[in-house]
């Protein structure tokens, strides 16, 4: 199994703090069921430092970083897509932003499209927040060696 690495970390944001609600939230078992902390922890950790921290050892070939790099990408792209379920984001304005932050020029954007304003959330969709099935959006398609943290 190999050595462990113990990985301990304080941190005590004011109470009316954004990351004092962002720890709050992590913490709450009953948002999270399925998960424990150090789960959600790890998996957005994973997926947005995982490649860059394997790219830096400088001992993995090309295509185990774009490998993981590729998970890295598959994880993000999952949860923004649950990120504009639950907070009732069209997902064609992240395509916008990622569109335009991967090369693509603002002029090629069909503008014709433009920007719906904001709706309430009909029932058939809260229906489906209500019921979203979390492990389809879990990050856990990324996986780290038995390091303790």
């Amino acid at each position: 199994m190999g050595t462990i690495t113990d990985f301990k970390w304080r941190h005590q944001p004011r109470l009316d703090s954004d990351n004092a609600k962002l720890l709050s939230y992590i913490q709450d078992k009953n948002l999270h069921r399925s998960q424990d902390k150090t789960v959600l922890i790890i998996n957005a950790l994973t997926a947005y430092y995982l490649p860059l921290a394997l790219y830096s050892e400088g001992n993995y070939s090309r295509e185990r970083l774009e490998l993981v790099f590729f998970d890295s990408v598959n994880a993000i792209a999952n949860h923004l897509k649950y990120l504009c379920t639950v907070i009732q984001v069209e997902e064609g304005k992240v395509n916008r932003i990622l569109y335009s932050a991967f090369g693509g020029v603002a002029t090629e954007v069909d503008n014709s499209q433009e920007l719906a304003p904001y709706q309430m959330p009909t029932p058939d969709t809260e229906d489906e927040v209500d019921n979203f099935e979390l492990q389809m959006w879990n990050l856990a398609g990324i996986t780290t060696d038995s390091e303790i943290f």
